[in-house]
């Protein structure tokens, strides 16, 4: 052969859901889910091919993974980039077959779950969108209130300094009333 070695790789899985390949038969306490014979595809020469190292997850892991068991996200994941691994198709569509029948009630109730939570999130946003709409609508109601109170007292005032006929008593409240307004409305 040129080079090229024949090899039979062994796909296993643990007690905790992990999935791995080796280049000899599963370790005791986990299973073997294939054996495949043929040539060592060259990710597979590299030293770390006879050590455990977990399957690899796909770039884009689902939202919804967050909510299912380690054992059903390993599994889904492994199928995912089974293919990009060189596992062939008939032990892809078996671990297909052990996802459907072992996790798509997770699977339904973890999608219920994401769903829910998403539904809650946007509910929460308007909430909290709904309540700075009307903290900002009170806020400029009260700005106005103030604004027409300080021109009432403004125009009071205009209407008391043009008075020259004020009693001693009247110019004393007028002094108050003048610092009161300076006091309110110092703008």
């Amino acid at each position: 052969m040129s080079g090229v070695q024949a090899q039979t790789r062994y796909h296993c899985r643990d007690g905790n859901g992990n999935t791995f390949v080796l280049s000899r038969p599963c370790p005791e306490g986990s299973r073997t889910t294939a054996a495949v014979a043929g040539p060592a595809p060259a990710q597979y020469s590299s030293p770390r091919y006879d050590s455990y190292s977990p399957a690899r997850s796909s770039p884009e892991t689902p939202d919804h993974h967050q909510y299912l068991s380690a054992r059903c996200r390993a599994l889904d994941e492994n199928i995912r980039g089974a293919y990009g691994r060189g596992i062939k198709a008939d032990v892809v569509e078996g671990m297909r077959r052990e996802y459907r029948r072992d996790c798509r009630e997770e699977e339904q109730d973890a999608y219920s779950r994401l769903s829910a939570e998403r539904r809650h999130r946007d509910k929460q946003r308007r909430e909290d969108e709904k309540s700075a709409q009307v903290a900002a609508q009170a806020s400029r109601e009260q700005q106005e209130r103030h604004a027409q109170q300080c021109a009432e007292s403004r125009r009071i005032l205009t209407n008391k300094r043009a008075r020259t006929d004020l009693t001693d008593g009247e110019k004393n409240d007028l002094r108050r009333f003048e610092e009161a307004f300076l006091e309110r409305c110092k703008r």
